[in-house]
């Protein structure tokens, strides 16, 4: 234990003894020092302190006096607690954590999904090169993990990219903040599909406009982009349900129109699991169609483990010589490990592999999540998200989505609200399919009750 908090100040001799008791006792008042735990041996704190060893001495036996610590033989000096404002270390504010037995919230994946053995083994075959540890990673990201990404996000979403345009962070978040400094904040973004709440804290810290643009099936309707005076147009193809590849190449066509019709246009398109489709006849990325107006954000929280922290950017040519002319004020967010550990996965075909494996997966389990919602609420209304694995399921318009969740939540399953009456989002990344004909039968039964 680091005795630094115990700063004794330039106090008289026989005065520092009492300092460090309150120190100390403080520290275990606070929860800082866990009962049972251990203090320094009395010559260990007299080292750390500068102090003399009668000093810790008297403080310890202070503590013991007040039963806030005891001496145990041969062993040393442990805090017992035994003092009445002593603390556990748990915040008083700290709920009380409701048990979810069923959970359809986004924040997870099923674990018979993750590929949790093949991620292990690639992570030891990299930590063995003790070489590659012990430097900073490069601001950009590694570049060996961004040449297997232009390879890969051509071949899965046909992605145009130079190793070189791509930025590596530590989720979407981040790389947000970088783009938000390229972009700079005179700017307009409209954003499609009723918003990204994320991405709307972000703009709004930097001072950025959005604005929530009116959308069908086919995404944001290009006549509001002018309306508007929208600058920047935030693509969400996740959040698209059934999709006519014809209809939506001619909102492309009109996206492309419009975003070069002036120099400082830009989309930026948040492929959210696009890979991840697997019903709908495949459509690939819109950045394909214009590498030079498109900024292209892509993500692993499904495709791997929502644990690893990695997304990628990949920057028309003009924001990335920008980028690079300033690289040295930034500082890489995402592990080096985990970056060269995504390189060697992606390489060795393992992703590519487990995508095949999830597209079997998610089919069967959005399946099976319809047959059995429409066997116990016949009359309800289903409309399946596959890139973002959930379904939308709508009911009695006259029930608040909040008052849907909260009540689910009592009975253990975890919901997701939505802003329209009745209706709610369940996402089945998270939940095991054998689960799932339970879980449903004891949504409808609460749904049924409401």
């Amino acid at each position: 234990m680091l005795f630094d908090f115990a700063d004794l100040g330039q106090k008289n001799r026989g005065e520092l003894y009492h300092t460090l008791y309150t120190k100390i006792k403080e520290a275990a008042e606070l929860g800082a020092i866990k009962k049972g735990e251990k203090l320094p041996s009395v010559r260990e704190a007299a080292k750390q302190l500068g102090v003399s060893r009668t000093t810790v001495e008297n403080a310890y036996t202070r503590l013991c006096i007040e039963g806030i610590a005891e001496s145990r033989p041969q062993r040393g000096y442990f805090i017992t607690g035994n003092n009445n404002n002593f603390k556990s270390g748990v915040l008083k504010s700290e709920p009380q954590t409701i048990k979810i037995e069923y959970d359809f919230s986004s924040r997870s994946i099923d674990t018979d999904a993750a590929d949790t053995e093949a991620w292990k083994r690639t992570l030891r075959s990299v930590l063995w090169d003790s070489s590659l540890l012990t430097s900073y990673g490069e601001s950009m990201g590694e570049i060996k993990l961004r040449k297997a990404l232009a390879d890969y996000s051509y071949k899965a979403r046909g992605v145009r990219a130079d190793a070189e345009n791509i930025v590596i962070g530590a989720g979407v978040g981040p790389l947000l903040n970088i783009l938000c400094g390229l972009i700079g904040r005179e700017v307009t973004i409209g954003i499609e599909n009723g918003g990204f709440a994320e991405a709307e804290g972000i703009f709004s810290d930097y001072g950025i406009n959005t604005v929530l643009l009116k959308s069908d099936s086919n995404g944001a309707i290009a006549e509001s982009l002018n309306q508007n005076e929208i600058d920047v147009l935030f693509l969400l193809p996740s959040l698209l349900s059934k999709i006519s590849v014809s209809a939506i190449n001619n909102r492309r066509n009109e996206y492309i129109k419009w975003v070069r019709e002036k120099k400082n246009r830009l989309i930026i398109e948040d492929d959210y699991n696009g890979e991840l489709r697997y019903t709908a006849r495949t459509v690939s990325a819109f950045q394909g169609k214009a590498p030079e107006n498109t900024v292209y954000i892509g993500s692993f929280s499904k495709l791997l483990l929502p644990s690893v922290r990695i997304a990628y950017m990949v920057l028309p040519p003009h924001l990335s010589e920008a980028l690079k002319n300033r690289k040295t004020g930034y500082n890489q967010t995402c592990g080096k490990i985990e970056q060269l550990a995504l390189s060697e996965y992606i390489l060795k075909g393992a992703l590519e592999k487990q995508l095949r494996r999830l597209r079997r997966i998610y089919y069967n389990k959005s399946l099976l999540l319809c047959e059995e919602l429409k066997k116990g609420i016949p009359d309800c209304d289903i409309k399946l998200y596959e890139s973002s694995l959930t379904l939308e399921l709508s009911v009695d318009k006259s029930i608040k989505s909040e008052e849907i969740c909260s009540a689910a939540l009592k009975s253990g399953i975890k919901l997701i609200k939505t802003e329209k009456e009745g209706t709610v989002r369940l996402c089945f990344a998270g939940i095991s399919e054998q689960k799932i004909p339970a879980a449903a039968k004891k949504l409808s039964s609460l749904l049924k009750e409401l």
